[in-house]
């Protein structure tokens, strides 16, 4: 619409330019003018219209062309604010779908999670089933061979834990007796595996860990009753030595011995053969009785934690301060060291079984039983 009136104006100014240059050529060429008033008073009537369609046309053009601009200027601001409002929704519609992207990752999320929960409930129900079969289809003789296991379950937790192997050899027997009263010819491998237990268990060394604690500790506490070895030298044999005269005529001969007297008794050397022990404060002596003390309080330790090496070690350690600073013909320290050379060849650890033989048997049979229980369940 803008570019058709913009056409219509030029052309409207061409024919005005057209019309003065004819004006301007008449007046140029020597035509004949009529001075005539009335002709006079025509033609400039028709130059005043002429001016007048000249202004017109001018104002006109001017005003379609400022209508123009402002309309184009309205257009642009719709065209803009159109844009704006696009990218806006556009931005909103990104937004929308970032979010459903993430809820849609979540519903996946939970989907597989319930998928994974659908399979653990689908495994605890096939387990779930299996037992109730297992139970429907068990014998009365079996409820007997559960109270054997838990039998051979107690005795391996009176081993490992407690290390009471009296109580694990009882249970094990009494696990046997049970197996007894079934009378069933088919569980005799589990009566010889239970058998087999209790004589394996039977051999290993038997501890008395509580008893070897208190001699031990009442070592301990009779440490400072204990005689020390002193230095204990030996009289040498002494030398006879003449006497000095009192006889003047004698001067000579008594000169001669206390000259003789003196030169020995200048440097003297003597023999011994005896081993002589050095002599003990009585701070040293404590330090050796509280040394002792130790020794003896490692080897409590070892018995509580069975560490045989450790145990070894502690013993052979009181022994040699026994033999060394002490004196083993006193009655109480003779004792005293006796007692701990027996209690030196102690054993503190024991190598137990690893697990049950009859344990094993045990499970096999059951699995055993309990699958042919359900095969034959099945068959029916």
């Amino acid at each position: 619409m803008t570019k058709s009136n913009n056409d219509n104006d030029n052309e409207e100014i061409i024919d005005n330019e057209e019309l003065k240059s004819d004006l301007s050529a008449a007046e140029s060429e020597n035509i004949p003018v009529n001075k005539n008033p009335k002709s006079s008073k025509s033609a400039l009537v028709i130059a005043l219209l002429a001016l007048f369609l000249i202004v017109t046309l001018i104002l006109s053009a001017g005003y379609f062309y400022k209508l123009n601009k402002t309309l184009t200027d309205q257009q642009q601001a719709k065209m803009a604010q159109l844009s704006s409002s696009l990218s806006s929704q556009e931005a909103t519609l990104n937004q929308q779908n970032a979010t459903l992207e993430s809820a849609l990752v979540q519903v996946n999320q939970q989907l597989r999670q319930v998928k994974n929960q659908n399979k653990l409930y689908s495994s605890d129900l096939q387990s779930l089933q299996r037992r109730m079969a297992e139970t429907t289809v068990r014998h009365p003789n079996d409820w007997i061979l559960a109270e054997v296991e838990y039998l051979i379950r107690l005795a391996g937790s009176k081993i490992w834990l407690e290390s009471d192997l009296a109580t694990a050899v009882a249970l094990l027997s009494a696990a046997d007796q049970r197996l007894l009263v079934l009378s069933d010819p088919s569980l005799n491998p589990l009566r010889s595996a239970l058998l087999e237990d209790i004589n394996s268990l039977e051999s290993l060394p038997k501890r008395d860990p509580d008893g070897l604690i208190l001699a031990l500790s009442n070592l301990e506490s009779r440490a400072d009753k204990l005689l020390v070895v002193g230095l204990n030298l030996s009289t040498p044999d002494s030398k006879d030595k003449s006497e000095v005269s009192t006889d003047i005529k004698d001067w000579n001969e008594n000169l001669s011995k206390s000259w003789r007297s003196f030169v020995e008794s200048f440097v003297v050397i003597n023999k011994r053969d005896v081993k002589v022990q050095a002599l003990l404060s009585s701070e040293q002596k404590w330090y050796l009785q509280e040394n002792l003390r130790a020794e003896l309080a490692k080897a409590e330790f070892a018995v509580y934690r069975e560490q045989q090496d450790i145990y070894d070690i502690a013993m052979q350690t009181a022994s040699d301060l026994l033999t060394d600073y002490y004196d083993l013909t006193d009655n109480t320290t003779n004792y005293f060291f006796k007692s701990i050379q027996s209690l030196r060849d102690k054993k503190v650890s024991v190598d137990y079984p690893d697990q049950l033989k009859s344990a094993t048997v045990l499970a096999r049979i059951m699995t055993q039983r309990v699958n042919k229980s359900l095969a034959n369940s099945t068959e029916e």
